[in-house]
């Protein structure tokens, strides 16, 4: 019999409640660390305007962590600090850099449309997620944002209970749900256009593409079983994080979103990159090494300097910097500080991009020509 959240009994349902009480507790026991706290580098409007940070907690490794496809802990960007917020109050070409102290620091950035809220970081209450929820015929899994999710997402969970008694689900001895595999994750479904489950969720959830899989967790392999909490996503540490399927929200190629304690919550928007990481993902589509793209990736360098020419709109706007030198646990990675100075200028179109579309004008001017001498 198909069972909703609302037909589950009370038995399971203390279950649940001393489940979620773990698990609340073992996420206040995970080490502190700094939410987004901006450096804020004002409002500019007129041509010749700039800005500067200099901050000196930065690292070596945390903007390149979020470069995986399980994304990046938002905290490990300069501690927290490594983001900058500006704004326009109309249109703009800018140049934005971050120049490091040192080479080996190896800086990288990313810049998006929209910023979030002050002290917002992965996995905060305010955004709904660390929640085990009942979710698809009454199976205890944890659900993270369903914010993320992608749109018209079919909610099929890939693990559900071998079946129910008058309590609930099926428990093992330790209390938790004995899950498999769902028998219909890999049987086509004429609601998703033929797509079985399986094939649908890897198609819609693929690496940087703005949106997570936050119930089956694909990118990290589905569940695991933790003989303390139970079925819980592959790479779930109680201790020291993560606690979703994802190492972090932090996407450095793509868009993303988080919250803070206070329940506000925003997107960010990607527009554009520069690193020496390669970057993955659908907005990788267009790279250069001339500075100049928007939207799209700027190819880096390993040298102390990254720069990005922009034309936006009037309105607001985040950096996300830090370093790319390394990803490894090393102590020579993890440290020391670095220091580093985010800065966002108002330009002229630079002279490269004023050349290149002199050239397509030529172009045009020459084929319009051709045209009327063949008429």
């Amino acid at each position: 019999m198909h069972q909703t959240p609302g037909d589950i009994p009370m038995n399971y349902m203390k279950n649940l409640v001393s489940l979620s009480s773990a698990i609340v507790l073992a996420l206040f026991t995970i080490p502190a660390h700094a939410h987004i706290g901006y450096g804020d580098l004002g409002t500019l409007s007129n041509l010749g305007e700039s800005a500067s940070v200099t901050k000196n907690l930065f690292s070596r490794y945390g903007w390149a962590l979020g470069a995986d496809a399980d994304l990046g802990d938002s905290h490990k960007l300069g501690g927290g600090g490594g983001y900058f917020k500006f704004s326009l109050t109309q249109d703009a070409t800018v140049q934005i850099s971050i120049a490091a102290s040192s080479a080996t620091m190896n800086p990288a950035l990313s810049v998006y449309a929209g910023q979030l809220p002050s002290a917002a970081h992965d996995q905060d209450a305010g955004d709904l997620t660390a929640n085990y929820q009942f979710f698809d015929n009454g199976a205890l899994l944890y659900k993270a944002s369903d914010r993320d999710m992608a749109p018209n997402d079919p909610q099929i969970s890939r693990y559900i209970p071998t079946g129910f008694n008058p309590d609930g689900p099926i428990l093992d001895a330790n209390g938790f749900p004995i899950l498999v595999e769902n028998p219909v994750w890999n049987t086509p479904d004429a609601t998703l256009g033929g797509l079985s489950p399986s094939q649908w969720y890897a198609a819609n959830y693929t690496p940087h593409n703005g949106y997570r899989d936050t119930l089956n967790f694909t990118t990290q392999g589905g569940l695991r079983f933790d003989p303390a909490f139970g079925w819980v996503p592959n790479n779930f540490d109680p201790v020291n994080g993560p606690t979703e399927g994802f190492t972090g929200q932090f996407d450095p190629f793509g868009d993303w979103s988080m919250s803070n304690g206070d329940g506000e919550w925003a997107k960010a928007f990607y527009i554009s990159s520069a690193s020496l990481t390669g970057c993955e993902g659908p907005n990788c589509v267009s790279t250069t090494t001339g500075g100049f793209l928007n939207p799209g990736h700027v190819a880096g360098n390993n040298g102390p300097v990254e720069s990005v020419f922009l034309h936006l709109a009037a309105g607001n706007y985040m950096i996300a910097a830090d370093g790319e030198a390394c990803t490894d646990t090393s102590t020579a990675c993890r440290g020391p500080f670095q220091t580093a100075t985010v800065s966002v200028s108002v330009v002229p179109l630079p002279a490269a991009v004023w050349l290149f579309g002199s050239s397509l004008a030529g172009l045009a001017g020459l084929a319009r020509r051709r045209m009327k001498g063949t008429a």
